[in-house]
């Protein structure tokens, strides 16, 4: 197992399930599918069922199934939140004389009262045999530990797959009567055709980031809102002899009833993507797939009058579902099973004891050394008075006669010197007050204790990323040793600035400022000042990029105008350095280098048009500072020439930059 985490991290999950069911027997890894009758035999008046929800998930209905069953419908309900403790101890009190069933919902709203169930439930006179309490709950470390092991815990999953999830979809929400709303056979495409969207927008969060920047939790009443639509718009066009408008529907499924949730520019690109693929007049011919690459199973809109038809044709889907019918490469199932194998090794971590047994070191004994080693690496303090004067010196942009702090970019060096220094500071003082705490000079704070165990599991100690207030710092890595040798590397970057002036930065590292955008933004700065004779405003001026064929260590001079920057990392795609335009992924890479590039700035004017006329031979692809993709680590937009696919294909594969990959 350790030799598959080392080399096919993606293989991890599946190993250890093929160990546990060697080991232990196939029980242990089949999946869980205990019904809820099976579940209410287990339960007792004073033994409650704990249900731990996930997206998607909500058991009321089914408890209600099971309440009409057993005579006991309907079944009381409070949905937890301010004020509402009151109702439920007396709908309790009322269910204990009485024997009847309560459903506490969405009880993290109400964890005071969680907190007097078990003293409520153990410690009641009598209870009716008959009283049973269920509980819904979504999984949070404050619900108190005695009721958790008191209760019966389940946990309910939404349906895995496209093939589950539109299996639910024909049972659930759409049944002949919907079929038969309007007798035309485009209004039972169309309906087909919105819940394959739904099924594939839902499926794609599980992919992570690559899949959409947020996972938004999409859900029936998106779909319902959507398919009520299409009911009347169809009845206003195709029923009086009216073509369909494609642009009304794609505007109002697209950015109305599911764009609502989204918040992210670049997920609403994407769905749009999807609404412009699958909401069209191809749909209505018997030549169309949802899927536009060649495959052993044709994706096709069913033609039948019957909803038993349907149900039919979706019952053939594959079970497991290729990443391409969501637009993404076959790499993404890697990415889909290395978030799985973290999360997984994350959590045995955690559950980890700290202490070592037998005649090896102990914890505080290995932690004080690496302390110790760690304080002794950290660089040395960059002096403010020193580099302040320093900075002076430095020459502005060519062209100009700005010097020193009148030059944007001297400015920005000045700043980042500044943020490093801090960094500095709270490494060498966090370590050395760690190791002095385990030697019992100093007290031990739950801070220091945090630390302790962070650097114990090779974390990096969350005070060296965040500030008090939880404000990002520093740069993020999964490990002490990557985060530390980013630390050396930062400050040879900047001493190498600050010591040899712009002619030692034939490029810039990006990944090693803390504010790339205020680098990109002091760079637009001076090039507005060279062309002051042609009357640039900066307000006017956009960033603009030329990616070059060769590395950055084939760069001989630096540029007039504008800088060289490299380390960026493209994900979904790759980057053909010889003819300049993207590529599909090699099989099992998942981050491809790029090339040096060169970025200026340039005005909307120059630009606007030409970008108008290229917008389907070009990706504008997002650079962001890590794979974990939002606005917050946004740096800019960097447009990338198609090749032979179009822009609508890299975007549904998820292409994006990177500064780094972890």
């Amino acid at each position: 197992l350790v030799l598959v985490r080392s080399f096919r991290e993606d293989r991890t999950g599946i190993s250890s399930a093929m160990f546990v069911e060697t080991q232990m027997g196939a029980k242990f890894t089949e999946p869980v599918t205990d019904s809820i009758e099976s579940i209410f035999e287990e339960s007792l008046a004073r033994k409650p069922v704990l249900y731990l929800l996930s997206a998607g998930s909500d058991p009321t209905s089914t408890i209600d199934d099971l309440a009409k069953k057993k005579k006991k419908f309907p079944t009381d309900k409070v949905s937890m939140g301010e004020g509402q403790e009151i109702i439920a101890w007396d709908k309790m009190k009322a269910g204990f004389l009485a024997g009847t069933w309560l459903v506490l919902q969405n009880c993290h709203l109400g964890i005071g009262f969680m907190e007097q169930q078990e003293d409520i439930l153990t410690k009641t006179g009598e209870i009716d045999d008959d009283f049973r309490l269920w509980i819904t709950c979504e999984i949070t470390p404050r619900f108190p530990i005695g009721l958790l092991q008191l209760a019966i815990k389940v946990t309910l999953e939404p349906p895995q797959g496209l093939k589950a999830g539109l299996s639910r979809t024909y049972t659930t929400i759409v049944g002949q009567e919907l079929l038969d709303k309007i007798d035309h056979e485009k209004w039972r495409s169309l309906v087909f055709v919105q819940c394959f969207m739904h099924s594939i927008v839902q499926e794609r969060r599980k992919f992570g980031p690559i899949g959409w920047c947020i996972p938004y939790e999409y859900n029936n009443s998106d779909l319902d809102a959507s398919l009520l639509f299409i009911e009347k718009h169809l009845s206003s066009t195709i029923l009086v002899q009216l073509p369909l408008s494609w642009s009304t529907i794609q505007y109002m499924v697209a950015d109305v009833q599911y764009g609502g949730r989204i918040t992210d520019d670049l997920d609403r690109e994407l769905f749009q993507c999807y609404a412009a693929q699958w909401f069209c007049d191809e749909v209505f011919r018997q030549t169309f797939c949802f899927n536009k690459y060649p495959s052993e199973f044709s994706y096709k809109v069913p033609e039948a009058l019957e909803i038993a038809a349907y149900r039919a044709y979706i019952e053939t889907l594959p079970p497991v579902d290729s990443p391409l019918i969501f637009g993404l490469h076959t790499n993404a199932d890697l990415t889909y099973r290395q978030i799985d194998a973290a999360m997984m090794l994350s959590t045995l971590m955690d559950t980890q004891p700290k202490d070592s047994s037998g005649e090896g070191k102990s914890a505080d004994e290995i932690v004080r050394e690496k302390a110790v080693d760690l304080a002794d690496k950290t660089p040395p303090d960059f002096i403010e008075e020193i580099f302040r004067a320093q900075v002076q010196k430095l020459k502005g942009p060519p062209g100009t006669p700005d010097r020193g702090m009148a030059a944007p970019l001297n400015i920005f060096l000045f700043q980042e010197l500044q943020r490093l220094q801090r960094i500095i500071k709270i490494v060498r003082n966090n370590m050395r007050a760690l190791a002095a705490a385990i030697d019992g000079t100093v007290v031990m704070t739950p801070d220091l204790l945090d630390d302790l165990n962070s650097v114990f599991d090779a974390r990096v100690p969350k005070k060296w990323t965040h500030d008090p207030s939880g404000a990002e710092i520093s740069w993020i890595m999964p490990n002490i040793g990557g985060w530390f040798t980013g630390l050396i590397d930062r400050q040879v970057l900047l001493s190498t600035w600050l010591e040899g002036d712009r002619k030692a930065m034939k490029s810039y590292w990006l990944t090693g400022f803390t504010n790339s955008q205020g680098f990109l933004t002091g760079m637009r700065q001076e090039v507005t000042r060279q062309h002051q004779k042609d009357q640039w405003a900066l307000d006017d001026v956009i960033t603009h990029t030329e990616i070059l064929s060769y590395d950055q260590d084939r760069i001989r001079d630096v540029p007039e105008e504008g800088q060289h920057i490299h380390g960026l990392f493209i994900e979904g795609a790759k980057w053909n350095r010889a003819e300049g335009k993207l590529e599909e992924s090699e099989p099992k890479k998942l981050f491809v280098g790029m090339p040096a590039i060169h970025v200026t700035a340039t005005t909307i004017g120059k630009t606007g048009k030409a970008a108008r006329a290229n917008e389907a031979l070009v990706h504008d692809s997002a650079v962001y500072k890590y794979p974990k993709r939002n606005d917050r680590y946004l740096i800019f937009r960097m447009p990338l020439k198609c090749g032979e696919m179009a822009a609508w294909h890299w975007k549904l594969r998820g292409v994006a930059l990177f500064c780094q990959t972890e």
